[in-house]
């Protein structure tokens, strides 16, 4: 666990560093903290936790013991640095609640408590009172300005701003999807965690065996009818399970650490709000190498061009390099020059397939979020869009018949969201219509 601890210290400092360094560059803290609104914050947003810190002007320990009464005394509360801060997190991370206290628009305290109900151990970080400098006019600078219009001299540089319409864009888009690169950094950030703990466990298991092993003299049989074989015995089996038990969390952490490099390179994903405007660019650049393609073999099989003509117009108009010029003038193995047919009929497909999805996603991204709720075998059930999941939660556990339901519908339970969830796609907005009309009959 100590291992653990400077591990997560070291890359949440890392983090923390470089956030407030942009903090002091480039942005204004008053703006910043009106960027937060009231309410919770996912615990595990530590890039917005690193920002808080970098703006925080006191970071609070606030502590409580039981006295003699049985009840819970609040203990003189502790000013603490980011390092311990961040120790803390680590180890309070499985129960941890951030609350965010907004005053008049401006973030003024964010809590971090290990317990949501009363007795609990709590970081409080405040935030000193922020003001803009009003600029000074004079009489006749504010005369003037009346004149030319203007709303209000003393505070605004600016006249009277048009009436904007309201905002009634209630499409999935902008209801369930959110911000997208910040749900991406979030799991990165999920996934280096688990890589970062797997292999302090790594580590500590192959110390245990490499310290036990160190006590045997190197080619010491085990001395068989002796009063140390139980004990050589017991030694054995603890070295090699150490050992095994070291390999495996090292595989578990090189299997979290490429997932946590992967995580937003494989393609467009359907909860990427941006996700047709970059199929839309994709299919642009499909055509164009279908009609590309169509061009050079055109020309390719042309008798009115010598060889020397076609590899210049394949250079010179479509960018080819002058081996892949030849190469398509002579032909592959079968004697086929150009471009094979093969190639046009997949890309073909390609195009095809990608028109698909830009269809099934517009209505997708076009269409109303799910919203529902009800009851079954007692328990009241919600269910919603958020985050680009459809999310499920029971104000309790449900019996194991109600779980098999879910999970035969592909919903699974996560304990970072504390519902269960499945990722929105069209597929699922069909099955998740259909899950509802059987919560609803039960």
């Amino acid at each position: 666990m100590t291992h653990s601890l400077l591990a997560q210290a070291t890359h949440t400092n890392t983090i923390q560093s470089t956030v407030s360094l942009k903090t002091q560059a480039g942005s204004n803290k008053l703006d910043m903290l009106k960027g937060f609104k009231a309410g919770k914050l996912r615990k595990n947003a530590k890039n917005k936790i690193a920002v808080l810190l970098s703006m925080a002007t006191k970071i609070e320990l606030r502590t409580q013991t039981m006295g003699m009464d049985d009840c819970f005394n609040d203990n003189a509360p502790q000013i603490v640095d980011v390092d311990f801060f961040w120790s803390w997190y680590e180890k309070e991370y499985s129960d941890l609640e951030i609350y965010l206290t907004v005053f008049e628009g401006v973030l003024t305290k964010v809590r971090f408590s290990d317990c949501p109900y009363h007795f609990s151990d709590d970081i409080v970080l405040t935030f000193e009172e922020v003001k803009a400098k009003k600029p000074h006019f004079t009489y006749a600078q504010v005369k003037q300005a009346l004149l030319d219009g203007y709303l209000c001299p003393l505070s605004n540089d600016s006249k009277a701003p048009e009436p904007t319409p309201p905002n009634d864009d209630n499409t999935r888009k902008v209801v369930s999807f959110g911000d997208f690169q910040d749900r991406l950094e979030s799991k990165r950030d999920r996934l280096e965690n688990a890589s970062s703990k797997a292999a302090a466990e790594s580590n500590k298991f192959y110390e245990s065996s490499r310290s036990l092993a160190s006590c045997i003299p190197f080619g010491q049989p085990i001395l068989v009818g002796h009063h140390s074989e139980g004990r050589a015995r017991r030694h054995a089996d603890k070295i090699f399970n150490d050992m095994g038990k070291s390999v495996a969390a090292s595989k578990k952490a090189g299997y979290y650490a490429d997932r946590a490099a992967s995580v937003g390179t494989n393609g467009i994903a359907s909860d990427d709000p941006e996700a047709i405007g970059k199929l839309k660019e994709k299919l642009a650049g499909l055509e164009r190498s279908q009609e590309m393609m169509k061009a050079i073999n055109k020309v390719i099989r042309s008798k009115h061009m010598t060889d020397a003509d076609k590899i210049e117009y394949m250079m010179q108009t479509h960018q080819l390099t002058e081996k892949t010029a030849q190469e398509l003038l002579k032909g592959d193995f079968c004697g086929r020059i150009g471009f094979a047919s093969y190639s046009m009929s997949n890309n073909n497909a390609n195009i095809r397939i990608v028109r698909d999805r830009i269809e099934n996603l517009e209505k997708l991204h076009n269409q109303e979020p799910l919203s529902a709720s009800g009851e079954i075998e007692g328990l009241s059930w919600s269910l919603y869009e958020e985050e680009g999941r459809i999310k499920i939660t029971f104000d309790d556990v449900p019996s194991e018949a109600v779980r098999n339901t879910l999970k035969m519908y592909s919903f699974k339970w996560s304990r970072f969201s504390k519902a269960w969830v499945r990722k929105i796609t069209p597929n699922a907005i069909f099955r998740t219509k259909q899950l509802i009309a059987k919560l609803d009959t039960n």
